[in-house]
């Protein structure tokens, strides 16, 4: 058998990404970063036209979405954007919480440079998007924020699970900045804390950082159910 150079045309080749994987992953997105609102509704037709494909991995990408709580698909009513759930939200605040403990700690013991370069690097964007009054910016940078302290951690199985369920609690966020005022200055000093506490490497000081900061989104929409009509217009929009 002949021993053959390694080089950069002989590398492995990664598997083609489907086109469903694509379409989840722009629909996902765009729910996330609040661009298809809480409770809209989704026209298949209307996605597969925006992104010039067939109806079918549309369709496929919907049901894919429903799995991981970003979509309500109703046989008579069709496909609607999540709309949240005060239990399920505090569900997915302790599953979040303990991945992000567990990728925190390994991080710190292991990747801890890595680490702090890509929180200081989301810290940075948050920062200025808050002098400039940018929530949805601001959303962007939090949501790297938390997929840095999971990246950093480097265990597959957390990042493939955190991507799968986390998605309607950074919906959830967004909506919170964006539409319901939800104060960036508070967010802003917990995220520069746990920072800090990165730095120095103080794991539980991390931990318990982790855990207030994630009752304090649960606290922020019982206030936000309390005081208005969280699903005011929210239906009224469509894609």
């Amino acid at each position: 058998m002949l021993d053959f150079p390694m080089s950069s045309l002989l590398r492995p080749i990664a598997p083609p990404t489907s086109l469903m994987e694509v379409t989840v992953d722009r629909i996902r997105d765009a729910i996330i970063a609040g661009e298809l609102p809480l409770g809209c509704k989704l026209s298949e037709q209307r996605l597969a036209d925006m992104f010039g494909i067939s109806r079918s991995p549309v369709r496929d990408a919907l049901a894919a979405l429903q799995v991981e709580g970003l979509v309500t698909i109703s046989p008579k009513r069709g496909s609607f954007v999540f709309t949240p759930d005060l239990k399920a939200v505090d569900e997915i605040c302790e599953h979040r919480c303990i991945l992000e403990k567990a990728s925190a700690r390994k991080a710190i013991a292991f990747n801890h440079a890595a680490l702090l370069k890509s929180l200081t690097a989301a810290c940075k964007t948050m920062s200025e998007a808050s002098q400039r009054g940018n929530a949805l910016d601001y959303t962007k940078g939090d949501i790297d924020f938390h997929n840095s302290i999971i990246r950093s951690g480097g265990n597959h199985s957390i990042i493939s699970s955190y991507k799968r369920t986390i998605g309607p609690l950074m919906a959830l966020r967004t909506h919170l900045f964006t539409i319901m005022n939800e104060t960036l200055e508070r967010s802003m000093t917990e995220h520069l804390a746990l920072l800090d506490a990165c730095r120095r490497k103080n794991v539980e000081e991390a931990e318990r950082l982790i855990d207030d900061h994630a009752a304090h989104l649960v606290d922020a929409y019982r206030t936000a159910l309390a005081e208005t009509s969280l699903f005011d217009g929210l239906s009224t929009g469509a894609a």
